[in-house]
């Protein structure tokens, strides 16, 4: 028999030490891999999750618009449903053609917010905010006449406000636009506020000025509260 040669032992230490360093960087391809496919995957859920919040907002806004232009007073607009309750009951609409949420009004129908979207938090819909400082309105900048009829989503994932505001072009992309101005959810019952809160992004460079529709977060409150906004009606 013959004794195993030095110089074999020394290949086959070599053959193991290669393959335990090519499996090292196979596990850290595959787990930087599946990293990336996470990422991607809420980046995707993130992009359907602010198309199905958008396409109901402009349904919502359509709807707004065509019972204006049927007659309805933007002052006799109810949000009143079975969904909504007697929070939004409009003491100026007693009948289903000025109703969004009604078949002979503006024929829509209430929506949750989408699951995931936000802490679970109804829909606001509220007369006593406006977009946009005095150089950069939507509407005026007067109160009463110059606040807009809105809607809020309160308490949204950061993670889908950069994404819609990425959509919507607002702001720096990565990150939110604070408002230190605060922001009222009082509901809207027929009355524009006869104060007048500000939602421009505040401080400089005010990313919400002529925005209909974008998400910031509101640090007047404690703690802070991120917001989806849409502009029903521009006032």
């Amino acid at each position: 028999m013959h004794s195993s040669r030095p110089s074999e032992h020394g290949n086959v230490l070599w053959f193991i030490l290669a393959a335990v360093a090519l499996l090292a960087a196979l596990t850290m391809v595959i787990s930087r891999s599946g990293t990336t496919v996470d990422q991607a995957g809420d980046v995707e859920q993130a992009r359907i999750r602010a198309g199905q919040i958008m396409r109901y907002a402009e349904g919502l806004k359509s709807a707004v618009q065509e019972m204006n232009l049927r007659g309805v007073s933007e002052n006799d607009i109810s949000f009143e449903s079975t969904a909504t309750g007697s929070d939004y009951q409009n003491p100026n609409c007693t009948v289903d053609s000025c109703k969004v949420f009604a078949v002979g009004g503006g024929g829509q129908t209430y929506k949750t917010p989408p699951a995931g979207a936000n802490d679970g938090s109804a829909w606001i819909f509220t007369g006593a905010n406006n977009v946009g400082t005095a150089a950069g309105p939507l509407g005026t900048t007067a109160a009463r006449t110059g606040n807009d009829l809105l809607m809020l989503m309160p308490n949204v994932k950061s993670a889908l406000c950069i994404q819609i505001n990425r959509d919507l072009s607002v702001g720096t992309p990565g990150t939110l636009p604070s408002d230190a101005t605060g922001i009222s959810t009082d509901e809207f019952t027929g009355t524009y506020a006869a104060s007048l809160t500000l939602i421009d992004g505040d401080p400089t460079p005010f990313e919400l000025d002529r925005k209909p529709a974008g998400c910031f977060t509101d640090t007047a409150a404690n703690p802070a509260v991120t917001y989806f906004y849409y502009v029903l009606l521009p006032r």
